[in-house]
């Protein structure tokens, strides 16, 4: 990406990718109270919840279960040095 001086910029390694997901009332009145006892936004909540979800083996497991991804779909969570990534 250019900037009006015609640089190009960098991008930020930080860089954050927006999802909405849309939740039933009752979910979003738990995420909502469960945000407001952590004392952070929910949207800060739902993010972490999110990454437990994407690096945990067991809900991994579980999702591909329930929506029964076919065998040339699944993903194989693969720990290495610590980090889970999806073989």
């Amino acid at each position: 990406m250019r900037n009006s001086g015609g640089e190009v910029r960098k991008e930020r390694s930080d860089k954050k990718t927006r999802v909405n997901p849309a939740l039933s009332a009752d979910t979003h009145d738990k995420l909502e109270r469960l945000a407001f006892a952590c004392g952070v936004p929910k949207t800060v909540l739902s993010a972490d919840i999110i990454d437990l979800c994407v690096n945990n083996t067991n809900i991994i497991e579980y999702l591909q279960t329930k929506y029964e991804a076919p065998d040339r779909r699944r993903v194989i969570p693969v720990i290495e040095n610590g980090v889970i990534t999806y073989a």
